[in-house]
């Protein structure tokens, strides 16, 4: 009964690794990342660093970004996610190293590639909502925008992605001179991630409630 407890924790650090492993892997599809990570991806492409290293610094960013908005609303507990996006950033590099070898040819490969992608970081995403812990710090914005405008998390998350989306092709056209991460699969991770979240969500609910519980 004392392990049991722990589950919850366990399963959160699990469902982190499964989300990083699927943005890698839409990395590797080559056809536009999520919009999780486009925007750190595109910065790593341009400062050289890792993307992990990148979404470190995003990290940072994105948990001033909340206590500004929020302030003395800004739970304590939610600095947490300078733990949590530490943790997150180290998964993106060690996921990026393990499907190094992976690299499909032709454009059906990739596609598949890059919906498989999706249905990892949904899965991801279903075990990190049900353990109900931490914020990841992309989220944690979200949310914080959410409160500010009193909206729902659901009707702000397009806005804040399609924002990140675009501020990504700007500086990577600016100083790549190509565009880089943003493509179909952007869109496509953009549009079809959530309802394969609500899918799962739907077969999977109770079997992941008794894991955690």
């Amino acid at each position: 009964m004392e392990l049991k407890k722990y589950n919850r924790y366990v399963i959160y650090l699990i469902s982190l690794f499964i989300i990083s492993l699927g943005a890698s892997l839409s990395i590797k599809a080559n056809l536009g990342t999520s919009p999780l990570i486009c925007l750190p991806y595109v910065c790593s492409l341009i400062s050289k660093f890792s993307v992990g290293e990148v979404m470190f610094v995003f990290t940072l960013i994105f948990i001033l970004i909340q206590v500004m908005l929020l302030r003395e609303n800004f739970e304590k507990r939610q600095y947490l996610q300078l733990i949590v996006g530490t943790i997150f950033s180290v998964f993106v590099d060690f996921s990026l190293m393990l499907v190094g070898f992976i690299n499909p040819v032709g454009y059906a490969n990739q596609m598949i590639l890059l919906l498989f992608s999706c249905v990892v970081v949904a899965f991801g995403v279903l075990l990190e909502i049900q353990t109900e812990i931490v914020y990841l710090p992309a989220d944690g914005v979200i949310v914080a925008i959410a409160q500010v405008l009193k909206k729902e998390f659901s009707n702000v998350k397009p806005f804040v992605d399609t924002s990140m989306v675009i501020i990504a092709a700007i500086l990577s056209v600016i100083f790549l001179g190509y565009l880089a991460g943003v493509r179909e699969g952007t869109v496509i991770s953009a549009v079809i991630i959530g309802p394969i979240v609500k899918v799962l969500k739907k077969y999977l609910d109770s079997s992941v409630a008794k894991l955690i519980e």
